[in-house]
Formats: structure tokens, sequence, C-alpha cells
């Protein structure tokens, strides 16, 4: 079944006006277009991947399991057609001390029924970051989340990005050194308890 939201970033946030007040700009209407990514998507999203982390997004075949292993859990945003970012996710029970690089990493821990929702990306293409796109995504996934009985929302975020998922009531929980190998980045792991 394919389904999409319509999504204001202002239902996802509460006492979200001191995260709105720094400047985001809402998306004016029509509003985003938040639906499951389709297989006819995975290129475009590589793309956009490709184009915000680089040689060390992942590649096609890695983003071809993840959307086969839990599509209900990856989502496109989009307007007017345009590709303006996605998340994607898995269900797991996982305490996560480190990423491994490894293509089948969240694919073999996925498992319906688990507690945790996990983000495996966040990727607002570059010229619409700071107009609700990414809260709009955590908005969506979290009613994915809550549908699959999942109790909480997790991600691992680099430092910079910190302050969006605080604004979304994540809570930092732990410090996660060397989670990527990206020399002078912090990552913390956040979560957010399904209400």
């Amino acid at each position: 079944m394919f389904h999409i939201f319509n999504i204001d970033p202002q239902d996802f946030f509460a006492g979200s006006e001191d995260f709105l007040a720094e400047g985001v700009a809402l998306l004016p209407e029509p509003l985003l277009e938040i639906a499951p990514a389709s297989y006819a998507d995975l290129e475009e999203i590589y793309q956009l991947e490709s184009e915000i982390e680089g040689p060390d997004g992942a590649d096609l075949v890695s983003l071809m399991a993840r959307w086969r292993m839990f599509g209900a859990g990856f989502l496109t945003a989009r307007q007017g057609g345009q590709l303006l970012g996605y998340i994607e996710t898995c269900l797991w029970d996982c305490q996560l001390p480190h990423f491994e690089a490894r293509p089948d990493f969240f694919t073999s821990r996925h498992r319906l029924g688990a507690a945790n929702l996990y983000i495996i990306f966040l990727g607002v293409a570059a010229d619409y970051r700071r107009q609700g796109v990414a809260s709009s995504l955590l908005a969506a996934v979290s009613r994915v989340g809550w549908r699959y009985g999942a109790r909480r929302l997790q991600a691992v975020s680099r430092s910079h990005i910190v302050p969006l998922y605080e604004a979304a009531g994540f809570l930092p929980v732990a410090a996660m050194p060397g989670f990527l190998p990206e020399p002078g980045t912090d990552f913390m792991l956040m979560e957010r308890p399904f209400l």
C-alpha cells in the first residue's frame, strides 16, 4: 500500500518555539509530500546521498538492500516532484557501541517487533536545509515506528546536527567517539521515546 503524508513540520515539535525562532523557515504551500520510497526512487536517493556524504555515502546496492529490508521506514520528501530529502530506518534491539563498515550491518540486525526504530540516515539537499524538511521526515518516520510497535526512536548524530534532534525531543544518551572514521567529528547517540 502506498501512502502520501502531507506534513506540517510544526506538528512534530512540542515546545518547538525556540527551534523555529532561530530562523527556520517552513516550506511554502504546497506542503511536502512524504511517502515510502519506491524502487524507482533509489537512483535519485543514491545521487543525493553521494552529494551529502561524498565517497563515504552508501552505495546503490546497500541502499537497495535497506529499502528491501524495511520499505515502510524508508521515506522520501518531495515538493513539486523534486526530491528534497529522505530518511532510512531499521527496527532493532541493538546496544550501539560502534558502527561496523559492512554492507549488511543494518540488514543483519533488523527485526520486526524490536524496541528501537534506528535512523540509519537522514539527508536533505543543501538548498533545502533549515526549511522543515528534516523535521517533516522525522515526524513521518515516528508514525511508522509507532505503528510497528517501537518504543523509542534512535539516531547517532554528528555534533553539529544534535540541535535538530534535541528540538525534536531527542535526548543525548552517550558520546560515540570513533563511530565513523571522520577525524575531528564528534558523534552522539540520541533517543526519543514514543509517547
